[in-house]
């Protein structure tokens, strides 16, 4: 080992010791100064720094200065703790808020354009004139009919027991209400008709308003027909 080196660690442990002993003699030196009486009771001697004394003070001190930065240690790290914790129950509960309030928006929206829909439609039933009797029953023989399936003016003249050309004129008016509509072609050549959307309510506002008597059908009845849209309605 170099004589620096140990002239080095030579200085250190000498800064190291005289350190240990500065608050006992800091202490003693106040005592002496401001509180003779008391040095002089307690037999402490001021003159000679590095006592006993001042050791055992010193020691007192760096050891409470110990548990001190340690409780301040604890006390600053439970409240970063703490304080994590709050910040992610904060966020998680605005996450949720957020959540919430964006699914109660959706909700919100689609009940009003449900009841904005459901108002559009009962104007539009409202607004069409009273059908006649011919009409009713010609409009009745297509309700109930399965998803994609149609009747043409021969199935629906079987089954009201009607000349042709009175169902197929019936149907025109019905298809300017908009109650049914058309496609071309559907079977034989015939146009086949179904009800739109404002005839369903339409019929459905009847049935509640007034429920009408159901007309005994004749027991030969047609099935409707199941086509595949080809053209669209006029």
């Amino acid at each position: 080992m170099s004589a620096d080196l140990q002239s080095a660690l030579f200085d250190i442990a000498l800064w190291l010791y005289r350190g240990f002993f500065v608050p006992g003699d800091r202490l003693l030196s106040i005592l002496s100064t401001h509180a003779p009486r008391v040095a002089e009771f307690l037999a402490l001697d001021a003159a000679s720094p590095g006592s006993v004394q001042s050791g055992l003070i010193s020691a007192v001190v760096w050891l409470v200065a110990i548990i001190l930065i340690v409780v301040i240690y604890r006390v600053v790290r439970d409240v970063d703790r703490a304080l994590t914790a709050l910040i992610v129950r904060l966020y998680e509960e605005l996450q949720r808020a957020a959540r919430v309030g964006a699914r109660r928006l959706g909700i919100a929206f689609r009940s009003y354009a449900l009841a904005r829909q459901a108002r559009l439609t009962r104007t539009e039933v409202a607004e069409l004139p009273a059908l006649s009797g011919v009409q009713l029953e010609v409009l009745q023989s297509h309700a109930g009919l399965p998803p994609g399936h149609l009747l043409t003016p021969s199935d629906v003249a079987n089954i009201l027991s009607m000349r042709l050309s009175d169902v197929e004129r019936t149907l025109g008016s019905l298809k300017k209400l908009s109650l049914v509509e058309r496609t071309f072609g559907a079977g034989d050549g015939e146009d086949g008709y179904r009800l739109t959307r404002a005839g369903e309510v339409f019929l459905a506002a009847c049935s509640r308003a007034q429920p009408i008597k159901s007309t005994a059908l004749p027991e030969r009845t047609m099935r409707p027909r199941r086509v595949e849209p080809t053209l669209s309605s006029l």
